[in-house]
């Protein structure tokens, strides 16, 4: 039977919409640890301390320590050894990470002793990464499997893909159109095996962070801060899967079947952070501070385009394939809570301890409304998508950051530094990408069944990172370098194929283990007047 194709490799109709599901969630709530060498040397652990400009985007009342204007810049180089060098780009790259002044007005004859006024600017995420893995035994599974449980959802998958109804699964037509799943005389949709699967994805681009802050000292016991923080959003991936298939014929043979997606997303965010920082003993060094930061409202826009090639389509026909038009989206990231604290002893060393708490089930993910749009603000209101808020409930959980750090002076003038993190995992062990969250609920259609152009996904493990520094600072100039080594593993999984029909959340696919390790230089330049 010759099939409709709705969508050709060069001749592509549009669908306006792009994929969202809790690994977007993820991506976007969490952070790497970056900014100044000295709070990189640190591990971020300054929160207490204060005084340094990358703290402003964690405790603004950390800039109310500054008593003197102060410029720095910084950037940096990081390689991920494990990395796979896809089309000329290196497993190393360099990075520009942060530029930022602080403004410090001393006030005369108040018990307000400083007015500060900062600005910074720094990475808030590199996506900059490389996997790729040949030749994995897929055990007679393959990528058609998923697609032929997508096709199905309703039970009248046949007719849904040959008329393009509403709410079908782009993964599940694709591999229709490309005869990878063949209706059989009851209507059910057939799959087809595979020996052995390949992967490649490259991601690059990132989150960046722009921190305005107003902060205050006073009697030099009390340092209170208020910053406002808006980021934006540049993110492209490319992935290539493909299978050898096996002949249906039973020839024992096996063809080439290859999938490619490409996305881009952009867009921008806001938030507001508060913190205080406060001597509990008059004239003692030991400091207590706290933060919150507000959830980050992001306004993101993303299109992907989806190209297949199967060994099964005909001479006469062009391999099947999706390329979606700019659609537009909201994700609603936790609140953050931070509680630190922090001393120096004498003049030549400084210590810090903090704790850190986000609850990624508090996520949301929402859409504008249109159909309110305001003609005269161009304000929309908008809805929330409740199937994958369930999805951001059940697999996402709160996630415990601890941080140390300290610094001692070695000499006139020289600083070293060392620094640890821990960052728990936010997936629950049987989280996956759940192309029709709607599934058996009470909830409606989601949008998101008909923006998903690709099946994989990984399960990421917990963060340790490991810093050290080494810093010269004279009257006016300074110059930090840091260290830091972080170390990340995760599972990937190509596809999600049920176990059973009642162990649905229970992947057959084995995963593959993916050392997500990286090497980080930053080198920082500063001066202070």
């Amino acid at each position: 039977m010759k099939r409709k194709y709705f969508l050709y490799a060069f001749a592509l109709t549009v669908l306006p919409l792009q994929a969202q599901d809790i690994y977007k969630v993820e991506q976007f709530s969490g952070e790497d640890l970056n900014g100044t060498a000295r709070f990189v040397g640190m591990g971020g652990a300054m929160n207490a301390l204060g005084a340094d400009l990358s703290a402003i985007g964690t405790n603004p009342a950390s800039i109310g320590l500054f008593r003197r204007n102060d410029v720095s810049l910084s950037g940096s180089v990081t390689t991920q050894p494990n990395a796979l060098s896809l089309y000329n780009i290196d497993k190393s790259r360099a990075s520009f990470d942060q530029l930022g002044f602080v403004y410090s007005t001393r006030i005369g004859g108040s018990s307000i002793k400083y007015l500060n006024f900062g600005f910074n600017y720094q990475k808030r995420r590199n996506f900059k990464s490389f996997i790729g893995l040949d030749g994995v035994d897929l055990g007679g599974l393959s990528q058609s499997m998923e697609m032929a449980n997508l096709g199905s959802i309703y039970g009248k998958a046949k007719g849904d893909l040959a008329k393009r109804q509403t709410y079908v699964s782009p993964i599940a037509e694709v591999g229709y159109l490309g005869y990878l799943i063949d209706p059989d005389a009851s209507g059910n949709l057939k799959p087809v095996n595979a020996t052995k699967a390949y992967y490649q994805r490259a991601q690059h681009g990132g989150i960046q962070q722009y921190d305005f802050n107003v902060s205050m000292n006073y009697k030099d016991r009390i340092f209170a801060g208020l910053t406002f923080g808006f980021y934006n959003v540049n993110m492209n991936s490319y992935t290539l899967y493909s299978e050898d298939i096996l002949d249906p014929g039973g020839s024992g043979q096996t063809q080439p079947y290859k999938m490619s997606n490409e996305q881009a997303l952009t867009g921008n965010g806001f938030d507001v952070k508060a913190g205080v920082i406060f001597r509990p003993v008059e004239n003692d060094p030991f400091r207590i501070g706290f933060s919150v930061s507000t959830p980050i409202w992001f306004s993101l826009t993303g299109n992907n385009l989806l190209l297949t090639h199967s060994p099964f389509t005909k001479p006469t026909e062009k391999d099947p394939g999706y390329a979606t038009d700019d659609f537009d989206y909201n994700i609603r990231t936790p609140w953050k809570f931070n509680i630190s604290l922090g001393t120096t002893v004498g003049n030549f060393l400084a210590l810090d301890a903090e704790y850190e708490y986000k609850d990624y089930s508090g996520s949301s993910i929402s859409y504008p409304d249109y159909n309110s749009l305001d003609p005269w603000t161009g304000i929309s209101n908008n809805y929330q998508d409740k199937a994958l808020k369930g999805e951001i409930n059940r697999y996402l959980k709160g996630v415990s950051t601890f941080r140390l750090g300290a610094e001692a002076r070695f000499a006139p003038g020289w600083f070293a530094r060392l620094g640890y993190n821990y960052v728990s995992s936010p997936f629950s062990k049987d989280a996956f990408l759940n192309l029709f969250p709607n599934a058996g609920t009470s909830y409606g259609d989601s949008e998101s069944i008909l923006y998903q152009t690709g099946t994989d996904y990984v399960n990421l493990g917990d963060i340790n990172r490991f810093t050290c520094g080494l810093g010269w600072h004279d009257k006016s100039f300074y110059v930090d370098l840091a260290y830091q080594y972080q170390a990340q593993k995760g599972d990937l999984y190509f596809f999600q194929v049920p176990v059973n029909s009642t162990e649905y959340r229970t992947n057959a696919l084995k995963p593959q283990k993916i050392d997500l390790n990286r090497h980080n230089v930053l080198l920082t330049f500063g001066f202070k007047f």
